[in-house]
């Protein structure tokens, strides 16, 4: 294996350990949705840190996978990135067959970035996007399964 195989075999292992603590948080929660107004503001500090971590644990998952495996991807295909946005470079993961669809990978991609910009007296647009939180991290995790396949696949990974 080449130094940089073994980066995104590194990056891959990273990324499965990732994965499986958020495919955990999804099983942990599921009970929980769909969320509404009454149930969100009476949560106990245990269920409301359990949302926490499964957001976390999804945020960092998209991250990984657009940051690390895409990036590596790219380099042992041979294909320049270092002008592209994430948008671009999903699309280059498609074209590739990383993953199925990068519309779909781009959607769960904006879902992580309106976490990160979480305002309380939002609660309305909060309980949206948490409701959509479990498909969309079902759908990551589905996607690092994808990805973890294709590197196979191409023997860039053992």
């Amino acid at each position: 294996m080449t130094k940089e195989q073994l980066i995104l075999q590194s990056s891959l292992e990273a990324c499965r350990q990732r994965t499986q603590k958020l495919r955990y948080s999804i099983n942990k929660n599921a009970y929980l949705f769909p969320i509404t107004l009454a149930q969100l503001t009476a949560f106990s500090d245990e269920q409301e840190e359990s949302i926490d971590a499964l957001i976390l644990r999804y945020s960092q998952c998209v991250t990984m996978i657009q940051e690390q495996l895409f990036r590596g991807i790219a380099y042992l295909e041979q294909e320049d990135i270092s002008d592209k946005s994430n948008r671009d470079k999903t699309l280059l993961m498609e074209k590739l067959g990383a993953i199925k669809s990068a519309e779909a990978f781009g959607t769960a991609a904006m879902l992580r970035n309106k976490f990160s910009h979480h305002y309380p007296e939002e609660s309305a647009a909060r309980i949206e996007r948490l409701n959509l939180i479990v498909e969309e991290a079902n759908f990551v995790a589905a996607s690092f399964d994808e990805i973890s396949l294709y590197l196979q696949r191409k023997g860039f990974v053992a």
